[in-house]
């Protein structure tokens, strides 16, 4: 069984590497590279940083990042949720349709010739409610009214992110902590990355290498490791899946 966190540790201490050089060069903070080799996971923001910083610790040791990645995943990563089970529609016997069809026609029959013994007998009912009579019909919206009905669609926000400054971990979901992921790795720097979605969840590894735009527009990051939400209207940092006040 592979110790994460001694070999780690052992690997860096036989080079003589400092932490802070190794927060310098991987731009990861020292007391995360400290919980790495402390196998103390539950201190970084959560699993996909664990990951993230992981094999970028691993690759700069020289490591092989893939084997550490799996130890971890094997022995304290989280349990993934399961998927939600799909309901499947009842389909209809092809047999039955005859059948149906003229269910159908006789029902339209019958309400063709009520409402035709109706307006034969005066015009529009005015009996009450209680004795079968058809209410007075509504005039169709005009279509200034229908328009002004309609909902609008969200339009989607365009998302930027450039590593101006230097390398940056990032991961990005579509809508939530719990939607698909998009992208999740580390942008070197001179890369960039760009999303198009009503709403981007994101994680930041080192959001002050990065520079930032939604729809155009320059928006300012967060200074430290931080979650992010991304819509139309605009960048704002979250904390536990939830906006900040």
């Amino acid at each position: 069984m592979l110790e994460i966190g001694s070999s780690l540790r052992e690997v860096r201490i036989r080079r003589g590497v400092e932490l802070a050089q190794v927060e310098a060069e991987t731009h990861i903070r020292t007391r995360y590279l400290k919980a790495l080799e402390d196998e103390r996971f539950d201190l970084l923001p959560g699993d996909a940083y664990v990951r993230g910083f992981l094999r970028t610790y691993a690759d700069y040791l020289e490591l092989d990042a893939d084997l550490f990645v799996d130890e971890y995943k094997a022995r304290f990563a989280p349990p993934e949720e399961p998927l939600p089970q799909l309901i499947r529609r009842r389909r209809i016997d092809p047999r039955r349709l005859p059948a149906l069809a003229t269910v159908g026609a006789v029902l339209a029959v019958t309400l063709v010739a009520t409402l035709a013994w109706r307006l034969d007998a005066g015009g529009e009912s005015t009996e009450p409610a209680s004795t079968g009579g058809l209410a007075p019909r509504k005039p169709p919206p005009t279509p200034a009214r229908a328009a002004r009905r309609a909902p609008r669609e969200a339009r989607p926000a365009t998302l930027v992110l450039t590593a101006a400054q230097g390398p940056c971990w990032v991961s990005v979901h579509l809508g939530s902590q719990a939607g698909r992921n998009l992208h999740e790795g580390t942008l070197e720097q001179g890369q960039s990355l760009r999303f198009a979605a009503k709403r981007l969840w994101i994680r930041l590894g080192a959001p002050s290498s990065l520079e930032a735009s939604v729809n155009g527009k320059r928006v300012r990051l967060p200074a430290d490791t931080a979650n992010v939400v991304v819509t139309t209207a605009g960048l704002r940092t979250v904390q536990g899946g939830q906006p900040r006040g």
